[in-house]
């Protein structure tokens, strides 16, 4: 097939989202499929890449980038279609757009639209003018109800799709998030402490990600506060936050109040290539959600301590201590009881069999279930059954 995929992601941050749609692009050119990247000139891709990506101009900020983006992205598909029709145009969600949709109406060919979030209830929690949530949802209303077909990373967000614009679930897939197992593998995790500089004899915690209020960081602190509590039985114990954000100021303040700051650590923004060097030379992740947004979402992050070979603590939620159980690969926990969370610690401490077999059945599930590749494949398939209506009309 041949696939013109289109973001309104900067892809030069590199955040969750665009490790997402470029995993997708590169597995399925590795599946032998042609593919071309649409996104916004705001800096280049910051890895190496064998897909095409067209950065088109964006000057300007808020609403007037918004209009240049897709006035540059009108032409661009258009005349580009017009000379090498796609088989599909694939674009991930951009809220405020219905340029590939109607792109893909004139040259007379699929679309599929991606959805990895609920524009209306983020926007909607942030205090958005009802105006604007207006058209928001006039927008979501045109691109769900005209695509022909559209993907989410759980079934949870069709069910909130249907309950706010009244979705054809016969068109919906669910594509979950993945893993790249070639890039997260376990390693020798005192080679790693040492190169990283972390204590050989501690029990490492990590916890990977921008720092947001849903990820629970401030559960977190609590409960490795209660875990310091515990005494003479508690381990020698450091917390390593890796990422950044909005919530890093209180988080800082937090430990500080609770007498953690020679325990908790706050490395900053860790380049992606070494993500995973830092997850190898940990002794378990953690993953937690706390519902202060109305979908808990599919977290990539527990995919890569998996393929790591890290035990993982995770909340207990279905995308969450679900996932991590099925796999027996770690733990759920009540992420909102300190003591419950220090005790789920202090018993992976104690085990470290245990800990040893979470982590192999968590590298067997990311490289059968999990990888990038895995999830790839069901987004190929639901390309190849939405084109195959109308394969005859690209060439």
């Amino acid at each position: 097939m041949r696939v013109f995929m289109v973001t309104g992601d900067d892809l030069s941050s590199f955040r969750g989202g665009t490790i997402h749609l470029m995993e997708q692009a590169e597995n399925l050119v590795r599946l032998g499929h042609e593919v071309t990247v649409y996104a916004q000139g705001r800096g280049a891709y910051p890895a190496a890449t064998a897909v095409p990506i067209r950065y088109l101009p964006a000057p300007g900020a808020g609403w007037a980038r918004l209009g240049t983006y897709n006035a540059a992205l009108f032409a661009a598909l258009l005349s580009a279609g017009l000379r090498r029709r796609p088989h599909v145009i694939h674009t991930r969600q951009m809220g405020y757009s219905a340029t590939p949709l109607t792109v893909a109406g004139l040259l007379r060919v699929p679309h599929v639209l991606e959805v990895n979030g609920i524009l209306h209830d983020e926007l909607g929690r942030r205090g958005a003018s009802g105006a604007r949530l207006r058209l928001i949802d006039a927008f979501a209303r045109l691109n769900l109800g005209r695509t022909d077909a559209f993907s989410t990373t759980t079934a949870e967000h069709i069910d909130r799709l249907d309950e706010l614009y009244g979705v054809d679930r016969e068109r919906a897939a669910v594509v979950p998030c993945g893993v790249n197992v070639d890039l997260f593998h376990p390693g020798d995790r005192a080679a790693l402490r040492a190169d990283l500089g972390l204590p050989q004899g501690a029990f490492v915690i990590v916890q990977a990600g921008s720092f947001y209020s849903w990820h629970g960081l401030d559960l977190l602190l609590d409960g490795v506060a209660a875990l310091n509590r515990t005494g003479r039985g508690a381990p020698d114990w450091h917390l390593y936050l890796l990422g950044d954000g909005v919530e890093r100021p209180g988080l800082e303040d937090r430990a500080r109040q609770l007498g953690l700051s020679e325990r908790v650590h706050f490395p900053g923004q860790i380049p992606y290539e070494q993500v995973p060097a830092h997850l190898a030379a940990a002794d378990v992740g953690i993953a937690f959600y706390k519902p202060t947004r109305s979908l808990s979402g599919d977290p990539m992050k527990i995919y890569e301590y998996m393929a790591c070979g890290l035990p993982v603590l995770a909340s207990q939620y279905p995308n969450y201590g679900g996932i991590v159980e099925r796999a027996r690969a770690g733990v759920a926990v009540d992420e909102s009881d300190p003591a419950r969370v220090a005790h789920a610690l202090l018993a992976l401490w104690t085990n470290a069999d245990q800990r040893r077999q979470y982590g192999e059945n968590g590298v067997r599930a990311a490289a059968a279930e999990y990888s990038w590749l895995a999830r790839t494949r069901l987004l190929e398939q639901l390309l190849e059954r939405t084109v195959a209506p109308t394969a005859g009309r690209a060439p």
